[in-house]
């Protein structure tokens, strides 16, 4: 069993802390197009995909970003330490990767009021 367990795997998991936090608080947090409550939070996502992270608070804009996965250095431990059957498990897991940036914190924008008188 040790022979195939990987550094990755053993040392970053296959999940990742992600801090996710708003200027004001209680915006609406979607990732991926799933809700996952409110901000200030630690939301605990997969390494092995970019996430498209969403805010959204009532009179206030939406803000977009995306959480992107980077190889992460302990997958090459694997290789120095001529590991394949390691760096396998790590790709297959996808615990290989750490995603970036591991805290979120913005300040959402007022929504322009629009005007509603037409000119003539």
């Amino acid at each position: 069993m040790m022979l195939f367990s990987a550094c990755s795997t053993v040392i970053n998991t296959t999940t990742q802390s992600i801090e996710l936090k708003t200027n004001p608080a209680n915006a609406k947090i979607l990732i991926d197009g799933k809700k996952f409550g409110t901000s200030p939070q630690v939301v605990n996502i997969e390494r092995g995909a970019n996430h498209v992270v969403k805010f959204e608070l009532d009179g206030y804009d939406v803000y977009e970003t995306q959480l992107t996965r980077k190889i992460s250095y302990l997958y090459w431990l694997n290789a120095l330490n001529g590991f394949i059957p390691g760096m396998a498990t790590d790709w297959f897991t996808g615990s290989m990767y750490s995603l970036i940036p591991n805290e979120i914190e913005i300040e959402l924008t007022p929504a322009k009021v629009e005007e509603t008188k037409k000119k003539r």
